[in-house]
């Protein structure tokens, strides 16, 4: 896995995967947060195909903002 972010007290782990049958990337990302007691995390997938790790991770991590931010529709950290 590469390295977390911070953002806006969220913790953006992006975790691309490699598809096997193309070689290509996907987005999938963790995001997590402390709660009162404990700490809480979701987990997000983007369909979506990316040549390479680093280009795949970028885009994990500006897909990890949007959610954070509430833009992106269905996917909440709320």
């Amino acid at each position: 896995m590469t390295k977390a972010v911070t953002y806006k007290e969220y913790t953006i782990q992006p975790a691309p995967r490699q598809l096997v049958d193309s070689g290509q990337w996907e987005l999938n990302v963790f995001i997590s947060w402390a709660t009162e007691d404990d700490e809480d995390s979701r987990h997000f997938v983007k369909t979506g195909r990316y040549a390479t790790s680093e280009e795949a991770t970028t885009q994990c991590i500006a897909y990890g903002q949007q959610i954070v931010n509430g833009q992106v529709p269905g996917c909440s950290v709320g």
